[in-house]
């Protein structure tokens, strides 16, 4: 069984998907508030899904985007049903926490700005922070962001706009002069994704 990825124009078995995914889509289930074992078993439930219709429900065009959706959509469900059994209260807000570890490209790292830039977004709200993690971390463009979110296009952009500006603001306070001159859009995509690939 193979999958074809018009975004990469490429063929993927099944396998391959999973191998090629499956980090991805763990670190993303966890900054849902998902504890590892939620995410690992609706991860697996989602491949076994996939497996058993032996196709995609609809015309996928870019799988990463598809399989992150999907996975957001169960484990809210999943985290839903498990919270109601703690408290009549479910929370309907995600975590999207992030550490300074989750900025750091090497050893070489400036950690003070590692840190800051940790702080930054915990003045950012969930959404704002998924929006940052789908964007620079996973690369997903916007227009499938959107959908992942459920949100319009233009929301969409303007809630990165929104957290990008906040960010921007906050570092602006910082008397880090390592800052000076950084292109922040660049600079979370460089963090970020070299941080997927060290996964």
């Amino acid at each position: 069984m193979t999958f074809f990825d018009e975004r990469s124009k490429d063929m993927l078995s099944l396998s391959e998907m999973f191998k090629t995914y499956y980090n991805e889509l763990f670190y993303y289930g966890l900054k849902l508030g998902a504890s590892d074992e939620l995410v690992k078993d609706t991860i697996q439930d989602l491949f076994v899904f996939i497996a058993e219709k032996n196709s995609f429900k609809e015309e996928v065009r870019n799988i990463k985007a598809y399989l992150i959706v999907s996975l957001r959509r169960q484990l809210l469900k999943n985290l839903k049903k498990q919270r109601s059994l703690w408290s009549n209260e479910v929370a309907e807000d995600c975590v999207f926490d992030f550490s300074s570890e989750d900025f750091l490209i090497s050893k070489e790292s400036n950690a003070e700005m590692s840190e800051q830039l940790s702080l930054c977004f915990r003045k950012l709200s969930s959404r704002q922070r998924e929006v940052i993690l789908l964007r620079f971390y996973h690369e997903i463009e916007i227009v499938d962001i959107a959908n992942i979110m459920e949100m319009n296009v233009q929301s969409t952009r303007n809630l990165l706009f929104r957290a990008l500006e906040k960010i921007r603001s906050i570092i602006k306070k910082t008397d880090n002069a390592n800052w000076d001159n950084i292109d922040l859009m660049f600079f979370l995509f460089t963090v970020l994704n070299s941080n997927r690939k060290k996964e």
